[in-house]
């Protein structure tokens, strides 16, 4: 065999693409190989769906935080999920590469902006003439697509019965893989899985895993890193949409890189996000208010859907893991966010939150 054909063979295999340029597609997390159906290489070449490769799945928490991965990359790992467990369900393997496509930039950063909701957005995207075209063409009926996003129809994707679904659980396994404590390889998780009447079930050690994954991932969403951070960003955000430079209906089409342009595009947003990218250390939170103008960011909820082993709920099966659930709770609530005065320099707190 010649270099160049060589070559050619290598960059056809190359398994690390994920636009749908191949037949197979490699799934780095959970290592798995996925042969593609016609409509999932369409679907990953779309544009509803290459969008997500840049929007990042821990939002503003990128600036501070080892949370770096894309909303793609948690896709292709929520699909790996499906592949796997029911090869032969296109509709499914369809929704879980659909599921996250409704999320604006910063993913969940905006999600108390007026006007901004991914679910509703998600929907749209599914009946939108790009992706219907492609499911028309597969005769992939959205309405049951939809249905399992949802978690009507109950799956492996999600469900409405508090129990932990792939969607979750790839991100608590993805988060810690980026943070370095995941404790196992994510294939030997696999192993202690499978799947039946419509949930993910575990075996008790891949059970007691995933439980502290799910606390870790908690503490990560209360943390003051993670709230700080973005509470400040979502500052920024209110300030474009003061200033009709960005609209909630846009949202949906939009990049991260979009929102930063935006950002970089004006004196005053330039130096204020410019701050969060390289002096994110300044900013302080407490949950009691502060003597100095403050940023109030309210945590909402936890996601704290626990793993089923033998078709019990874990947490059913252990006090301690009760007791842990009951102390992540409280954490919800409201946060005050402020800047530390930069030291050596007249600039305070209010300048940030302009006041």
């Amino acid at each position: 065999m010649n270099t160049n054909k060589r070559m050619d063979t290598y960059m056809k295999d190359y398994r690390l693409r994920l636009d749908g340029a191949l037949d197979e597609l490699w799934e780095p997390l959970w290592r798995r190989p996925i042969r593609l159906f016609p409509e999932e290489k369409a679907l990953l070449r779309s544009k509803t769906i290459r969008r997500l490769q840049f929007v990042r799945h821990g939002g503003a928490s990128f600036i501070n935080t080892h949370h770096t991965y894309s909303r793609l990359q948690h896709t292709l790992g929520v699909f790996a999920l499906a592949a796997h467990f029911d090869p032969d369900n296109r509709v499914l393997r369809a929704a879980a590469l659909l599921h996250d496509t409704g999320h604006a930039p910063f993913s969940h950063t905006f999600e108390s902006l007026e006007g901004v909701d991914h679910h509703l957005w998600t929907r749209d995207a599914v009946f939108a003439e790009e992706i219907a075209a492609i499911l028309d063409g597969a005769k992939l009926d959205p309405e049951l697509i939809l249905d399992y996003i949802d978690g009507a129809q109950r799956s492996l994707l999600r469900n409405k019965d508090g129990v932990l679904h792939a969607d979750h659980l790839d991100s608590y396994v993805r988060s810690a893989y980026n943070g370095g404590y995941l404790p196992v390889p994510a294939g030997e998780l696999l192993r202690g899985m499978s799947y039946r009447d419509g949930h993910l079930d575990f075996e008790l050690p891949a059970g007691r895993i995933v439980t502290g994954l799910i606390e870790e991932e908690a503490r990560m969403h209360g943390s003051l890193a993670n709230i700080g951070i973005n509470a400040m960003m979502r500052k920024l955000a209110r300030q474009l949409f003061a200033e009709g430079k960005i609209h909630a209906a846009e949202l949906p089409q939009m990049l991260d890189a979009h929102i930063e342009q935006l950002l970089l595009s004006e004196d005053r947003t330039r130096e204020n996000y410019e701050m969060l990218l390289l002096e994110s250390w300044r900013i302080r939170v407490s949950r009691e208010q502060p003597d100095v103008a403050a940023e109030q960011a309210v945590l909402h909820k936890l996601y704290l859907s626990m793993p089923l082993v033998d078709g019990i709920s874990i947490a059913e099966i252990s006090p301690q893991i009760r007791a842990m659930l009951q102390a992540l709770e409280q954490m919800l609530g409201a946060y005050y966010v402020w800047l530390e005065k930069r030291e050596g320099a007249l600039m305070r707190s209010a300048e940030m939150l302009g006041v």
